[in-house]
């Protein structure tokens, strides 16, 4: 489980700003190329959010990683970035792993049957969120989903206390799947999203894509 974790925590890659746009997904078709960015920085207002240090290679999965709290995530290459991660899962089995940022949200699956000896991993590419009587319908790419003034509005004024189940849907995954996002998680995308000021459209190149 932590592995898969770790595995999924460095987000952001860089791709060439040349490469085409796909309007459905916001993927990119790939093509060869070097680009620079300044590495992320974090929101005004968040001095008093601890740092947790994401120093774990692969060789040593971390093993407190902070889930359901509102945490200052530093990456040692891509730099800062304000969040909490969420994780839902049947112990020694299957579970679903989620990360709520200001500008980006992430899910995967990992679909472990250990008398089989299979282990699937599925990165999601739409997700759904209620929102009072309508819902969202988030188009990403490897897992990874833009977030807008909308919908970060929708989730920073969720009815604190309560537990709020999304909707997941990934290639050959089958039929789309529940997932619930603890009560914890709730209350601390209320911090997450508080004063949510990123530009309007959000640079694909910033998502990772």
């Amino acid at each position: 489980m932590i592995i898969a974790v770790a595995a999924f925590l460095p987000l952001v890659s860089s791709l060439s700003s040349k490469a085409q746009f796909n309007d459905q997904t916001l993927c990119k078709r790939r093509t060869v190329g070097i680009e620079k960015y300044k590495k992320l920085a974090v929101a005004d207002g968040y001095d008093n959010v601890e740092t947790y240090m994401m120093d774990s290679d692969f060789r040593k999965p971390a093993k407190d990683i902070p889930w359901s709290e509102t945490k200052v995530l530093e990456d040692p290459v891509i730099g800062e970035r304000v969040g909490v991660l969420d994780r839902n899962y049947i112990p020694g089995a299957s579970r679903i792993h989620t990360g709520w940022f200001r500008n980006l949200i992430f899910a995967v699956g990992v679909d472990y049957h250990p008398q089989l000896g299979v282990t699937r991993r599925y990165e999601f590419d739409v997700m759904m969120v209620p929102s009072g009587d309508s819902y969202f319908v988030m188009r990403g790419c490897d897992g990874r989903f833009p977030v807008t003034e909308e919908l970060a509005n929708a989730l920073r004024t969720q009815p604190p206390g309560k537990n709020v189940f999304i909707k997941l849907y990934a290639e050959g995954f089958g039929g789309g799947i529940l997932n619930q996002i603890g009560a914890g998680t709730v209350k601390e995308w209320s911090k997450v999203y508080a004063n949510w000021d990123q530009p309007s459209t959000v640079k694909p190149s910033e998502l990772g894509f």
